[in-house]
């Protein structure tokens, strides 16, 4: 006696052996269309195992059974995959983090999301300060009338990121000695916008100073830092 199925959507049949009742619940794929149909519902028994008349296909063995209601553990290597994606992941978030300045100041457009990358951090995304990469140019220091002064320049960014401005120091001097220092924001020199990249920034500031030292100031010394 020997059990076959026909596949309810191509005709074909199929010799069936014991284990495809147990396989996945007996659930089996034809092997000529594919079409996935449960074993016991198709089932005829034959004292020939040779094909009837009728199934004009071959007898032959399912391809594969398949089990199509729990999905398939996923595989060792999958886990391990999944955690070295994971690894990567966080060392690039940690790196990003880091260099949130400088990857601001290179690439201005990804400010926002520096600042979206910080926030369970607690951290702040800013412009690069770097005084190495600023420079005081064509300055001019004039007197215009009584204690009246107006100290303009030029600060010029030497490097290829976006800067934030800097402050100034002012010193002005009597016979070499410091008689007045004045520190200068960014804002009070005008520089309200970022520095561009060898860019040029005009600046100009004017200011009173005691009208006794005035006539006495015959020097000045200026430097641009960051607070």
């Amino acid at each position: 006696m020997a059990f076959v199925t026909l596949c309810p959507q191509c005709q074909t049949g199929f010799s069936v052996l014991p284990e495809h009742f147990s396989t996945a619940d007996g659930w089996v794929r034809c092997g000529q269309c594919a079409h996935v149909f449960q074993l016991d519902q198709h089932l005829f028994e034959m004292d020939d195992p040779r094909p009837a008349p009728e199934l004009v296909q071959p007898l032959s063995r399912p391809v594969a059974l398949v089990d199509i209601h729990p999905s398939q553990p996923a595989e060792p290597w999958g886990w391990a995959w999944t955690c070295v994606v994971l690894l990567l992941l966080s060392f690039l978030l940690q790196w990003a983090v880091q260099q949130r300045h400088a990857i601001a100041g290179r690439v201005p457009e990804t400010q926002a999301l520096m600042q979206w990358l910080c926030q369970p951090f607690a951290c702040e995304v800013h412009l690069p300060m770097d005084p190495d990469q600023v420079s005081l140019e064509s300055t001019s220091f004039k007197k215009r009338v009584a204690n009246d002064f107006v100290f303009e320049g030029v600060v010029k960014n030497l490097g290829d990121s976006v800067l934030t401005p800097p402050a100034l120091e002012l010193s002005l001097s009597t016979e070499s000695h410091v008689v007045v220092r004045k520190v200068i924001t960014a804002h009070e020199l005008g520089l309200t916008e970022p520095l561009r990249p060898r860019g040029s920034h005009a600046f100009f500031f004017s200011f009173k100073v005691d009208p006794s030292l005035s006539p006495t100031i015959d020097g000045y010394k200026a430097l641009l830092f960051y607070p």
